[in-house]
């Protein structure tokens, strides 16, 4: 049997009715996903009461409104921790023994609206699959057991973002948590800005590793933007040590922005100081997380062989600049005294692809090319693969099918050198007999769950 479960919500709240969905929903989410049977109960009264379980607060204007509820949180909150499940924005200022504790918004960013949507169990699309994925976050916290108590293998500051990357920036914690990894903040910083600074500071000091997000939303430019200066100077001064901070800075591709603010990111992207010892990306989200995936890696087998991981690097990604430009700005940081390594899988290979159909680039060293056009595609992969290893030296292998996904896992079949090929119709009998693993963006504890449920080859996932 579980440990119970409270849920704290005012009586005179709007969001009774969804708070009792919500409890339904982790019900049977824990139920199903933990294997034990969680005792979920609702209360409307004051939580000091309460001598054992875990507590969630369903935070809205009427319990902020509702002064003797607040101060007998308050009180709780001396001696316990609790969850803030946040269903919608909040227009007043939150006490802060409020905002130290962890919350999951059940809301995200419309940008064709240009406003925050309520995300739901039965909603279509992005917001029924961002309620399901905060219920993920959530029952993990409540029953995974806390990230203190486990050895994480890397410790990861997520900086604040704008609204408009709010579901990128959870997704992001979400796959970075799955794979084992720390994440920093684990509860709201502060609101007052020095206060702020100073608790950014020591998380910087702490961990290994830094991302910011930077978006079209320039609500908070100026305050991400002086968070990552923050995240520089740490860099710059750990550099020296055997203990570098390794910082991954972001903006996605496709970004609408007026000339101004244009103009802003130009700035940001050539301002040196502002990015010592960052990797500056302007690429999928996908290729962030491999990115780091791939740091984190080469940091622990630098550690296991007691040996120092890189120090003080940049590289220059050819998203960001022509390889001209890079050649000129890798120059200047090395003139500055700061070690550069350039991506192996150069802009060289994205050119030799492009030439060919159209190019989407997924990594730094993958990238998906349309050639359903061409006369006779075996053929011409055979000639791309060997184009690449004549013109850049470098190995390269592909994968050949009707769909991307199929392509990716047939690429991966014949490393270094060799070429896949699936031909239509045969997809589903070459996936059938593989581990569910093998699909991108399933990783370790994703897997493990779905074996839990039987499922273990992607012939159990589509029966």
């Amino acid at each position: 049997m579980a440990e119970g479960i409270h849920i704290l919500v005012d009586k005179k709240s709007p969001y009774l009715e969804w708070t009792e969905v919500m409890r339904q929903n982790l019900e049977g989410y824990i139920a199903k996903k933990s294997r034990v049977k969680a005792e979920i109960k609702i209360i409307n009264g004051e939580p000091g009461a309460l001598k054992s379980g875990k507590l969630l607060v369903v935070l809205d204007e009427a319990i902020l409104a509702n002064q003797k509820s607040l101060k007998s949180l308050q009180e709780y909150a001396e001696k316990n921790t609790f969850s803030v499940l946040e269903p919608m924005t909040i227009n007043h200022d939150i006490p802060t023994f409020l905002s130290l504790n962890r919350k999951y918004e059940f809301y995200m960013y419309d940008a064709v609206e240009d406003t925050m949507l309520r995300t739901g169990h039965a909603k279509p699309g992005r917001l029924g699959a961002e309620y399901w994925a905060k219920l993920f976050d959530l029952s993990n916290s409540l029953y995974s057991g806390s990230e203190e108590g486990r050895s994480a293998n890397a410790k990861i500051f997520i900086a604040d973002t704008g609204i408009d990357l709010m579901v990128q920036r959870d997704n992001l914690i979400r796959d970075l948590r799955e794979s084992g990894a720390e994440i920093f903040p684990k509860t709201p910083l502060p609101g007052d800005p020095v206060k702020k600074e100073e608790a950014i500071k020591q998380i910087l000091n702490e961990v290994n590793y830094s991302v910011h997000l930077f978006g079209a939303s320039f609500d908070e430019f100026e305050a991400m933007k002086g968070h990552n200066s923050i995240a520089s100077k740490i860099a710059e001064d750990r550099s020296k040590g055997k203990n570098p901070l390794s910082r991954f800075v972001w903006i996605p591709l496709g970004l609408k922005l007026s000339e101004e603010k244009k103009l802003a990111y130009e700035s940001l992207k050539r301002d040196y100081e502002a990015l010592h010892g960052a990797e500056l990306i302007q690429a999928p989200l996908e290729t962030l997380k491999t990115l780091i995936y791939n740091e984190i890696g080469r940091n622990n087998a630098a550690f296991d062989k007691g040996s120092e991981s890189y120090e003080d690097c940049v590289y220059v990604i050819n998203d960001v600049a022509s390889n001209e430009d890079a050649g000129k700005v890798e120059k200047e940081l090395n003139a500055l005294g700061i070690k550069t390594v350039r991506s192996a899988f150069d802009q060289d290979d994205m050119d030799i692809l492009s030439r060919h159909g159209t190019l989407e680039r997924m990594s730094v060293d993958e990238a998906f090319v349309d050639i359903s056009s061409q006369a006779n595609p075996p053929a011409l992969v055979k000639t791309i693969l060997k184009r690449i290893k004549d013109e850049t030296k470098l190995p390269a292998s592909g994968g050949l099918s009707t769909s991307k996904l199929v392509s990716k896992i047939a690429s991966d079949f014949d490393k270094p050198e060799g070429l896949t090929i699936v031909l239509p119709e045969t997809e589903s009998k070459f996936l059938a007999p593989l581990e569910i693993q093998k699909i991108y963006g399933i990783g370790p504890k994703t897997a493990s769950l779905l074996n839990n449920l039987s499922v273990k080859t992607c012939s159990d996932l589509v029966s």
